[in-house]
């Protein structure tokens, strides 16, 4: 069995927001833009995106933009920071309602096969705040063509409430807890050929509409929050 002595004592990284109003740039970069088929504009505007009392606040906001039928706010670490193995612990809280899709994942620093997703936490309302979606997700070629297989769990949870959200990784496991209970263990053996043994970094998302809207939309939710209080990440002793 594993435990908590297979990774360092201290956090390699801490993040608690404690910029006034703005986001730490050292740390994270903004996605500006439409997204698919979703309904959503990122931006990078203070209204979307800032730092308040020690919590980070992705807002979504009735808001036309083009297509858009809103404004939001999606950030990830690439190019700044990544992880390789270790735990990543990340409290937050999330906003439900119809066609909101609140997500904290994880993709390769760089793209190539095979390939890895790594879906940490994402709701949509079909689930009527009552439970959320751990997802692995994994992409390679067969016969010429990309395919991609996903191996989802559900989680019963109230992601309107603060939760402790966790990945540990092992180099032949990944395992998902939440606040501090394992629900799910994703072994090598399932995910050939295992794609989880390279850099990877962190995406902090509020989407709407696409498969966020598979059970309908409803502009009346706006505004919607999702509150981050803290991130750690402890390396995996050698």
């Amino acid at each position: 069995m594993y435990a908590q002595a297979h990774f360092e004592s201290k956090p390699f990284w801490i993040e608690e927001f404690q910029t006034n109003q703005t986001l730490d740039t050292t740390y994270w970069s903004y996605t500006i833009g439409l997204q698919g088929k979703e309904l959503e504009y990122y931006t990078n505007k203070r209204q979307n995106v800032y730092c308040k009392s020690g919590k980070l606040i992705l807002r979504t906001l009735n808001e036309k933009k083009g297509k858009a039928i809103c404004t939001s706010g999606r950030i990830h670490t690439q190019g700044k920071i990544s992880f390789l193995y270790g735990k990543l612990e990340i409290k937050a809280k999330c906003p439900t309602g119809k066609g909101i899709w609140p997500a904290i994942w994880m993709i390769p620093e760089k793209w190539s096969l095979p390939f890895g997703e790594i879906d940490i936490m994402e709701y949509i309302d079909c689930w009527n705040s009552q439970k959320y979606q751990i997802n692995v997700h994994v992409e390679t070629r067969e016969n010429g063509k990309k395919v991609r297989k996903m191996y989802p769990k559900m989680v019963n949870a109230n992601v309107n409430k603060y939760h402790i959200y966790t990945l540990e990784w092992y180099k032949d496991e990944l395992r998902f807890l939440l606040d501090n209970k394992i629900y799910y263990t994703f072994h090598k053996e399932e995910g050939k050929p295992w794609p989880f043994d390279k850099p990877y970094y962190l995406i902090l998302n509020v989407a709407y509409g696409g498969w966020g809207g598979t059970c309908g939309i409803d502009e009346s939710i706006f505004p919607c929050e999702m509150k981050v209080d803290w991130i750690k990440y402890y390396k995996l002793k050698e």
